[in-house]
């Protein structure tokens, strides 16, 4: 069999990519995980790597330029295919894919789980909701899942959230971007900043904020989300301004209103 984009490839043609990302068939290598500090999340997959689990592959491939991935056993030696990631992809309960260029991986092992890691370019498109978020939401389904699957909560005591929600802005990290958005609202009160270059510098600050996966509860979360509802109906170029828009004048008492809320609820 020759190569092909979506033809299989033998072992002897391509190396198997396990022995330089993993370290035993249920983990990735520390050496492998220390290069470009790849994370490792966690995602609940019954029947392993699903169609769910396949198309995170696929963006987390694409997001690193790569048009095809390895898919092999998980035991030295066995055959490896080379698939383009456009092609018809298959997964399986014990399997491993891995980017050619080894900046991000699939490891599914049995469990009722399998382990996605890579680069942040390739989390970016794998794991959209950013690190953290998926680690919390595995480790809710954990516990919901731990009678059918008794290993999902040490898995998840193994790869918990670095950062806890935050309740209110004493919790946040003065480098986030939440952090960024409490900053710009300030700003926008003491009148340092004009309605539109708060709302632009807002929603900047609110998209990465969303791309790294930074995670609220309550009461910030509900403060923040209706803030931003708000000002989806602010113009910010007031020409465009329609009737019922928020003016700036509503704006900055939703403003106000929004961090009374906030240091009213003892934060």
């Amino acid at each position: 069999m020759g190569e092909g984009r979506s033809m299989g490839v033998t072992s002897a043609a391509v190396p198997w990519p396990g022995e330089a990302v993993l370290a035993g068939p249920r983990r990735f290598a520390d050496e492998w995980l220390a290069v470009e500090g790849k994370p490792v999340v966690p995602i609940v997959a019954p029947s392993g790597v699903d169609n769910a689990v396949l198309d995170r592959l696929r963006m987390g491939a694409r997001s690193v330029g790569a048009s095809e991935v390895l898919r092999c056993g998980l035991e030295p030696g066995t055959a490896v295919e080379r698939l383009a990631v456009q092609s018809r992809l298959t997964g399986g309960a014990s399997v491993l894919f891995v980017v050619p260029d080894l900046s991000g991986a699939v490891l599914a092992s049995g469990g009722g789980y399998v382990l996605v890691a890579g680069t942040r370019s390739f989390l970016s498109g794998a794991v959209p909701g950013g690190v953290d978020a998926a680690r919390a939401c595995f480790g809710r389904t954990a516990r919901r899942l731990a009678a059918r699957f008794p290993e999902l909560p040490g898995v998840a005591a193994e790869y918990p959230p670095v950062d806890h929600a935050w309740a209110k802005p004493g919790d946040v990290r003065a480098d986030s971007f939440v952090a960024r958005q409490l900053a710009a609202m300030e700003s926008f009160v003491r009148g340092e900043l004009p309605g539109p270059e708060f709302a632009r510098t807002w929603f900047a600050a609110w998209r990465m904020s969303q791309e790294r996966g930074e995670r609220l509860r309550a009461p910030l979360e509900r403060v923040l989300n209706h803030l931003f509802f708000v000002l989806e109906d602010y113009p910010i170029d007031p020409t465009l301004r329609d009737p019922g828009d928020v003016t700036d004048a509503e704006l900055l008492a939703e403003v106000q209103a929004a961090l009374r809320e906030l240091a009213t609820d003892g934060v």
